[in-house]
């Protein structure tokens, strides 16, 4: 298997009821690139999951896996990450990409200052952030309006932080 082409694309949650539905951390940019993803396993591949239903609940994204008959089921899966293949995303627009392109990107800032490597791509709810570590430091730049350019054959990211993120030394 070919880890460039393994995708994390969601995480399980918290169960819901007693019907066997969890909740989904999602790392897709939607719901329906989510759902057409149509396989979904384990880190390893050697488990593979389905599902009966994917729905948005009260801003959540609650997924009721096929094997889960009731909650206890559903309680094994707390915390499992949930991995699909590149080839199976729909193609990207341009100035989209995945976030397993992005990972590993050189950060240079404008003035050609390296600011590390991304080493992941979060989203706390405002929108998505690079995480890297700068001067010995986490440090978050958010995608939306600092990013640049984003040159994926050279990995390479283009930043104009906003004022606050880096230390101006």
């Amino acid at each position: 298997m070919n880890k460039s082409n393994f995708v994390h694309v969601g995480t399980f949650g918290a169960p819901i009821g007693l019907k066997g539905e969890i909740k989904v951390n999602l790392l897709t940019s939607t719901i329906d690139v989510f759902r057409s993803l149509d396989q979904y396993y384990n880190f390893d591949q050697s488990i593979k999951w389905s599902f009966e239903s994917v729905v948005m609940r009260q801003e959540k994204c609650v997924a009721l896996p096929s094997h889960c008959k009731n909650r206890d089921d559903a309680e094994e899966l707390k915390n499992q990450k949930i991995f699909s293949f590149k080839e199976n995303f729909p193609s990207v627009n341009p100035n989209e990409y995945l976030v397993s392109d992005l990972i590993g990107c050189d950060i240079i800032h404008k003035n050609g200052n390296s600011l590390g490597n991304v080493i992941s791509v979060d989203n706390f709810g405002a929108g998505d952030l690079l995480e890297t570590i700068y001067k010995n430091k986490k440090i978050y730049i958010p995608l939306d309006d600092n990013v640049l350019s984003v040159d994926l054959e050279k990995k390479i990211i283009l930043v104009d932080p906003i004022k606050g993120i880096i230390d101006n030394d």
